[in-house]
């Protein structure tokens, strides 16, 4: 054999290995690549309402057909991640975005009107927020401005497919949440548990909401450690990445205004740089969409449709570096078919449970609970109840669970008692100015000490000083582990001044000087309202200060039995948007009790709402009458001032029998971030009065009209009202007030 022949025999033999060795290698290959879709994971930032473009971006990757593997998000990106995670389709959830009621989600507290009466009762006085707890010789603070209550209860709605599933893993699509630990700042990956919760954790900018306790670690807002969580996508489950950058930009200079502006600023900075440290991470397999969200804020829920289309575009923009992941039709339909989920139903639970309580009755908080065992379970109930819980004022934060799958099923309820209490302190201011000579103040101190015994007793302590001073206690006790029956053993020492007018001329002031105590039995109508009876002795001390000696000055004890209705279901104390209210109130004096005269005092008032939009109707009608048994002039009826005839002095009519009605027009010219109050209102009043055997001797003026126009606000310090009043014969007022009018 030649050496040609010899080089060409080797050659070959080297080519056959060469391709012998390749065949294996593909060989391998296939075993390593089996016949499925490329495995793409999703990382969603953060960003607030910002954030809500991510389902822009999840509606165009259906449209085309890119199949999604697993997800990872931090705070908004962890709510639209988890939501799609457990199987609703990017257009139901679009749905759910656009038809939610942000401002509800944002607020706490219940409805109104399943508050406790004797909380709503605060309503009405000059309190403020914040609550302060009393601990340790100091004073604590809740750890979040929002406990997030209703938040929770909405990220409830959003993962009901997901319930009964507590690994993230084994959801349709898996999913991890991004969390912070506040104690040191380490990222918590949330993987298992409730998805509602872990969402509720990664969104919890410090300062503004409530953090969240998982497995011992209080958690905050996961921008914090990583914004934009491209490294965990790739654990999880990511051949390729598709990370959605939100973005925030930092607030302005005119924009920061308050310690809450200045968390959110450092959460920006923080999540920046977290941001900035994942794309470096980015492969060149990977795909990057940042939606130019332009002046779209992190507050700025009303705008999600915009948001949406936004992030649709920015997606579309993409299609060509997207198109490579795309699947054909029926492949993708096959693959979706095994991520959304069926419609869920939560079932009948044979048993409810109350845990977790150190101080406070389970039998109590039992009893707010309206959904029963044995009936079907719905998440708008239990989020009702749940609230309700919450509106007794003891609480934190509070959650549920259901047990029991393979046996008995029980819902445990796990409310979290507020750490800062169980004793409270508030502070109230009211003031108010007819921009000549009448002005006043009122400040208020109010300290609560609740759960003083296993049924919930109560001691209440107020002192105010100002126009009205005085000094109250009283202590509060329920007589049944329900709370409907109580007994109120109370006393107060004060003094208050009231004007004395001939015409439009104050000619006098008049002090009325008391020492009051009582003892009071009742029974609370549920959240509807309460009633109560019992005898009351009061000493007295009424004469004139400064002016003409028109009415008497008197030293004497009236005692009698005092006997009150109180109905409240309006939806806000002040521009009430719906609902109704009655009080009202007996007092007969008796000598058989020690009075030194005996006499009778009947008052009442009704008020009833209807709103159309934004435009609401108020129409309050009272009254009171002495039944012509001489009541003595320190309890005569007084009316005049804002809203009780605009156009006149403050207490200018005063007698012993009465009739009123007003009819309020209002509506809201714009609203306000709900930490902040409801919103600014312009509104108008019409009011109509009669007063009979006027205490000062001076002749009935008849039929009094007035009315008034006004720029209002409910804020978290109360109501405040700028406005004109005017009345009978040019009567002109105008007037500012800061608390309740």
């Amino acid at each position: 054999m030649s050496f040609a022949s010899s080089c060409a025999a080797a050659s070959c033999r080297g080519l056959l290995a060469i391709v012998a060795f390749a065949s294996l290698l593909v060989a391998d290959a296939a075993a390593q690549a089996p016949d499925r879709p490329l495995r793409i994971g999703l990382a969603l930032s953060g960003g607030g309402a910002r954030g809500i473009a991510h389902v822009g971006v999840l509606k165009v990757l259906e449209e085309m057909r890119v199949p999604i593997s697993c997800v990872t998000g931090t705070s908004m990106g962890a709510i639209v991640g988890g939501t799609y995670a457990v199987g609703t389709p990017a257009k139901r959830l679009e749905e759910l975005v656009l038809t939610a009621d942000w401002d509800e989600i944002f607020r706490d507290n219940p409805p109104r009107q399943e508050i406790a009466i004797r909380r709503k009762a605060d309503d009405f006085k000059t309190l403020f927020a914040p609550e302060f707890g009393v601990r340790d010789g100091g004073l604590a603070l809740p750890m979040g401005v929002i406990a997030g209550i209703s938040i929770e209860a909405f990220f409830r709605v959003l993962t009901q497919p997901a319930m009964g599933i507590s690994d993230f893993r084994k959801l349709p699509i898996p999913y991890e949440a991004m969390a912070a630990d506040i104690e040191n700042g380490a990222l918590v990956v949330l993987n298992h548990g409730s998805v509602a919760q872990a969402m509720r954790a990664s969104m919890s900018v410090p300062g503004a909401l409530a953090p969240v306790e998982i497995d011992g670690r209080l958690l905050v807002d996961g921008g914090i450690a990583n914004n934009l969580p491209i490294d965990q996508a790739r654990k999880l489950c990511g051949d390729v990445v598709i990370a959605v950058n939100i973005g925030t930009p930092p607030l302005t200079r005119a924009e920061i205004t308050s310690a809450l502006a200045v968390s959110l600023q450092l959460v920006n900075f923080l999540g920046k740089q977290t941001v900035d440290e994942q794309l470096k991470r980015m492969g060149p397999d990977d795909v990057l969409i940042e939606p130019d969200l332009g002046d779209i804020s992190a507050a700025s829920f009303s705008r999600s449709k915009d948001a949406i289309a936004i992030g649709e575009a920015a997606t579309r923009k993409l299609a060509d570096k997207l198109a490579r992941y795309s699947l054909p039709p029926a492949q993708y339909a096959a693959f979706r078919a095994q991520q959304v989920a069926p419609s869920t139903e939560l079932g009948r639970v044979d048993a409810i449970r109350i845990e977790g309580l150190v101080r406070t009755n389970p039998e109590v908080v039992r009893a707010l609970v309206h959904t029963e065992p044995g009936k079907p379970l719905s998440e708008g109930q239990i989020g009702e109840d749940l609230r309700r819980i919450y509106g007794r004022g003891d609480f934190e934060g509070i959650s549920y669970r259901i047990i029991g799958d393979t046996g008995p099923r029980t819902m445990v309820i796990t409310p979290t008692e507020k750490s800062w209490g169980p004793d409270y302190l508030r502070f109230g201011l009211g003031l108010r100015s007819d921009f000549e000579s009448d002005n006043a103040f009122n400040l208020l101190v109010q300290y609560r000490r609740s759960w003083i015994n296993r049924l919930g007793g109560e001691i209440l302590v107020e002192g105010q000083i100002g126009e009205d001073t005085h000094l109250f206690g009283e202590w509060y006790q329920p007589l049944t582990p329900d709370g409907r029956w109580f007994s109120s053993l109370y006393g107060a020492v004060g003094q208050t001044t009231r004007g004395v007018f001939d015409g439009d001329d104050k000619i006098a002031d008049y002090l009325i000087g008391s020492v009051r105590g009582g003892v009071d039995l009742g029974l609370t109508l549920g959240t509807f309202g309460a009633v109560r009876v019992g005898p009351q002795w009061t000493q007295v001390h009424a004469r004139v200060d400064t002016g003409d000696p028109v009415l008497p000055s008197v030293r004497e004890l009236t005692a009698g039995v005092q006997a009150g209705l109180i109905i409240d279901q309006l939806d806000r104390p002040w521009f009430s948007q719906a609902g109704y209210s009655a009080r009202l109130a007996y007092y007969g004096a008796t000598s058989a009790l020690g009075s030194a005269l005996d006499y009778q005092k009947l008052h009442g008032q009704a008020t009833y709402v209807q709103s159309w939009g934004e435009n609401t109707v108020n129409v309050n009608v009272a009254g009171g009458t002495d039944f012509a048994t001489g009541m003595p002039a320190y309890e005569s009826f007084a009316l005049g001032g804002p809203l009780r005839l605009s156009g006149f002095r403050v207490g200018q009519f005063a007698g012993r029998e009465f009739a009123f009605a007003r009819a309020m027009y209002y509506r809201r010219i714009f609203a306000m971030p709900s930490i902040l109050g409801s919103g600014v209102f312009a509104g108008a009043s019409g009011e109509v009065a009669t007063m009979r055997d006027r205490v000062d001797g001076l002749p009935t003026p008849g039929t009094v009209w007035s009315g008034s126009v006004f720029l209002g606000a409910q804020t978290f310090a109360g109501p405040g009202y700028l406005g004109l009043g005017f009345g009978n014969d040019g009567a002109f007022t105008a007037y500012l007030l800061l608390g309740a009018p």
